[in-house]
């Protein structure tokens, strides 16, 4: 799987850097338009990027939500699925935690599920600070949970855990 990160693009256009351009064509040029061995991710959190590449059917269109949400309506995840095949959202729009203890679970994949679009998390790291202490330290659990929760997949920064994982499990 090829993940693009395109943040800031507004900004960078109004400096005469279409980066929006500029990726496309640099995806297209390299035939990722063309690539059905791996899926192409096109990842922002601005809408009118995801808009731009929507004239590709290939990728996959999928809007980064950085801040937390605790639940999504269900004429936001509609706005959403109009422009976006997925969304990626942070660990804390699934599970609140307080204390660094787990006190309850969102239902926003579920949400988002039911307007047909996949659903990331992220962004795991496997130190110790960054685990609610019902892991146990484990980042593996952290993964099997989010597995439970029918997550589509995971945005980590340590790949060899996640690989582990799916060598182990799946």
């Amino acid at each position: 799987m090829l993940l693009w990160s395109m943040q800031n693009a507004p900004y960078l256009a109004t400096r005469g850097m279409g980066i929006v351009d500029a990726v496309s064509s640099a995806l297209v040029n390299a035939s990722y338009d063309k690539e059905t061995r791996q899926q192409v991710l096109i990842a922002s959190n601005d809408s009118a990027v995801l808009v731009a590449f929507s004239k590709f059917p290939g990728f996959k269109r999928v809007l980064q939500i950085s801040h937390m949400i605790s639940d999504a309506s269900k004429q936001s995840v509609e706005e959403v699925a109009k422009f976006a095949d997925a969304v990626s959202i942070s660990r804390g729009s699934v599970v609140e935690a307080q204390g660094s203890f787990l006190v309850r679970f969102t239902d926003v994949i579920n949400k988002m599920h039911s307007a047909n679009l996949s659903v990331y998390i992220g962004v795991l790291r496997d130190e110790f600070m960054n685990l609610a202490f019902d892991f146990c330290a484990n980042p593996m659990a952290e993964i099997v949970l989010y597995s439970s929760l029918m997550a589509d997949g995971i945005v980590t920064e340590f790949p060899a855990t996640a690989a582990e994982y799916f060598s182990e499990y799946c």
